[in-house]
């Protein structure tokens, strides 16, 4: 039987991030992606111009009509929140759809290169927090790992010319590990021309190195979450589906920069989606 997860993110027609990657590449990889959007936006937030439609008041009728019909999931995955409130909505969710064996991955959206995004405070980055303690996966970037535990990036990042750069990292990783049975997978940490993600769990870390080309696109947190997603949900453990999605990112942005390029506009992920089929296992 196809297994299932309930994606909780938001819903940008240009960007090619958020649920417009997530549902394409949870359905190649062989999973039922379930959307419960927290907002709908005509292009992502880093275009000079965009909508966005709050769609807090519409999300109890997805609770409610799914526990009508007996909805089962096993994964839960959530993403960018649009409000403080939608944080309440997503641990009442979580609370009410997750079983023995739901797996629950929230990837803890909240800034990007040392800075927070403008619709978050420290307030709603206080109630994310606590929603990442509830996580059996998070997905944090290196700016939100350092939110999560109160570092300040820029004193992280002046420590990326040390020889023990990456053991300091895993400190501080150590210190996102809310729980016994939680695994971290931190993107985006940058060291000499190159990205490394990181993947931590009790007593264990390991780095996967990618070169850095171009500029930072969108939506490449979200394919790395949602091939996370889609491998765990297969059994595969959280350091091969970090291995899978690091070079799954590298291979296209490789391709994607062969010609004219937006970042905005994301990477060219749609003609190479076949390959993520091929890491279910």
């Amino acid at each position: 039987m196809t297994k299932t997860t309930a994606v909780i993110n938001d819903l940008s027609g240009f960007g090619k991030c958020s649920l417009t990657a997530a549902i394409a590449i949870l359905s190649v990889m062989g999973i039922q992606p379930c959307p419960l959007p927290t907002a709908i936006l005509t292009n992502q937030t880093g275009y000079k111009n965009h909508y966005c439609y709050d769609f807090s008041e519409h999300m109890n009728f997805y609770t409610e009509m799914w526990l009508k019909n007996n909805a089962h999931f096993d994964g839960i995955y959530s993403g960018y929140i649009a409000g403080e409130s939608q944080v309440d909505f997503i641990k009442k969710f979580i609370e009410v759809f997750k079983k023995s064996d739901t797996k629950v991955i929230v990837d803890p959206v909240m800034g990007d290169n040392g800075k927070l995004y403008s619709a978050y405070n420290k307030n709603t980055c206080d109630k994310i927090k606590e929603l990442a303690k509830t996580a059996d996966i998070i997905t944090p970037n290196l700016t939100e790992l350092c939110i999560l535990t109160g570092e300040d990036f820029n004193s992280v990042m002046k420590k990326s010319d040390s020889d023990f750069f990456f053991e300091y990292i895993e400190e501080v990783a150590d210190k996102a590990i809310f729980h016994d049975n939680m695994k971290i997978a931190v993107t985006g940490i940058k060291k000499d021309g190159f990205i490394y993600n990181g993947v931590f769990e009790k007593g264990n870390a390991d780095f996967l190195k990618s070169k850095e080309y171009g500029s930072s696109f969108s939506g490449t947190g979200d394919i790395f979450s949602s091939i996370i997603c889609g491998s765990v949900l297969n059994n595969t453990t959280l350091s091969k589906a970090a291995y899978n999605a690091t070079k799954f990112i590298e291979d296209v942005i490789k391709e994607t920069i062969k010609e004219p390029y937006e970042k905005n506009h994301g990477i060219d992920f749609e003609k190479y989606l076949y390959k993520l089929a091929v890491y279910k296992e």
